[in-house]
């Protein structure tokens, strides 16, 4: 392991003590004494190999020492573990998995876990679930909706992602504007969007001398595109609406629902009438629109809060849900998990490791980073800020997983195919919301007309 990396190995089994008694063994050991027995033989050792994306720096660090404390309490299980960057994980997996060369431990996001499912490449872990009481309402349920599919289990989460919406408390001070209750509404959302869009000379997109040519700061900016296909958080405004992408069993969307196609109208309007989203092209360059001062509310989860310390912003900003509708409020969560391939060699081993990443200690140290959510429900409260700001950081990001929240939360269970289903929204879809023209009704219905096939020739029961 590199020596340069910030978190030594002895200082992380340190903030993992609770984890074991056990004291770290010595590199050097002096020899045994004369007339001392015989040491018993050496353990048999199963060499395992873990594949992930982590980042490089702290993510890979923490991972790489996990490794080594999980190798120290389990001294006949040997792992291997293998970083790619994620967009080479997202390539890498499928050829490996494909040419045979199968690890025994693996990561899996919400968004692609059906997929794998589907085509037979995980093991459902439910059976080592019961047997070993892993219980999901010990972790946080909804996610479990996510990694599960008639019965079984492809995934144990491992972190989540509760969505809301950050705004800059200074821009909607100097607009005179009240900040967002935590019950506020889509319309208190889309005329506040408005009233914190402003031109060059300080005019708001509501003034009709409003010079759309010439913006200065934008009222919002999503953090992905609003339909079912890169983020689990636009399924927070489409039930606001009173909406929802697919039927309880998957047989068909619903996007031609009047709810629905609403949902996709706000947001064309909002930014290719109204001006107060930016296109891609305005944001270009900008990092985040939202921490760089671009716009006065954007949608995220936590991970808003510890980049904006990271990059010290210079203004007051804050958090509340994704707003309530006629079809009522949500609090939307994602995440990652662990998951054991269904050929793995060593699939008993593989399960070990995710059971040992899961772990309360594991989780709890995570959490302390303030970087990653985690999925127990116990170690949720570790992420949040140790100096209280934003001021409603747990109302939104951890409250409604301890059961002190009113506001429902719901995940969304991506179906398998959702690489075309991608392809075809992107056909149909992007022209409008790059401003291209087209028609929301029209887009919708052939949108449905090739994902309700692709549904049925998937038969996924």
């Amino acid at each position: 392991m590199n020596n340069k990396t910030k978190i030594s190995r002895r200082s992380f089994l340190g903030g993992l003590a609770a984890l074991s008694a056990l004291p770290v063994v010595a590199a050097c050991t002096a020899p045994a004494p004369a007339g001392a027995p015989a040491a018993a033989p050496a353990q048999e050792v199963t060499t395992i190999e873990f594949i992930t994306p982590g980042a490089l720096g702290l993510e890979r660090t923490m991972y790489e020492n996990f490794v080594l404390k999980f190798m120290d309490e389990n001294p006949s299980i040997k792992v291997n573990v293998s970083f790619e960057a994620w967009n080479d994980y997202m390539t890498k997996l499928p050829t490996l998995l494909a040419g045979g060369v199968i690890p025994d431990m693996i990561h899996q996001h919400m968004s692609i876990v059906q997929d794998y499912a589907y085509r037979g490449a995980l093991a459902d872990l439910v059976p080592w679930m019961e047997r070993d009481n892993v219980k999901p309402e010990d972790y946080i349920p909804a996610l479990f909706d996510a990694f599960s599919h008639v019965g079984k289990t492809y995934g144990i989460p491992k972190d989540s992602a509760a969505w809301g919406i950050y705004y800059n408390k200074d821009m909607f001070d100097a607009a005179g504007l009240p900040y967002p209750a935590g019950n506020w509404t889509l319309e208190d959302f889309h005329n506040s969007a408005l009233a914190l869009t402003l031109d060059a000379e300080g005019r708001p997109a509501t003034d009709p001398s409003f010079d759309a040519g010439n913006i200065d700061q934008w009222g919002f900016t999503w953090w992905n595109e609003v339909t079912p296909t890169f983020t689990e958080s636009a399924r927070g405004f489409v039930k606001a609406f009173g909406g929802d992408w697919y039927d309880e069993a998957y047989t068909q969307t619903l996007i031609t629902d009047q709810p629905v196609l609403d949902h996709f109208q706000m947001f064309a309007d909002m930014r290719c009438t109204e001006n107060c989203i930016p296109t891609p092209a305005q944001a270009l360059g900008q990092g985040s629109p939202f921490r760089s001062g671009l716009t006065a509310m954007t949608v995220d989860f936590h991970q808003n809060t510890f980049f904006s310390k990271q990059e010290n912003v210079r203004f007051q900003y804050d958090v509340t849900f994704i707003p309530s509708g006629p079809g009522g409020q949500y609090s939307v969560v994602g995440c990652s998990g662990w998951a054991v391939p269904a050929e793995a060699k060593f699939k008993e081993e593989g399960w070990e490791l995710v059971k040992y990443l899961t772990s309360k200690p594991v989780q709890e140290y995570i959490g302390q980073q303030k970087r990653w959510g985690v999925s127990l429900r116990e170690a949720v409260g570790t992420i949040e800020p140790d100096d209280g700001i934003p001021e409603h950081f747990a109302m939104v990001h951890t409250d409604p997983f301890k059961g002190e929240s009113s506001v429902e939360v719901i995940s969304f269970k991506f179906p398998p195919q959702q690489s075309r289903i991608k392809e075809i929204y992107a056909e149909e879809f992007d022209p409008i919301f790059t401003c291209g023209g087209g028609d929301i009704a029209t887009a919708a219905a052939n949108t449905k007309e090739q994902v309700d096939a692709l549904l049925s020739e998937l038969n996924w029961t």
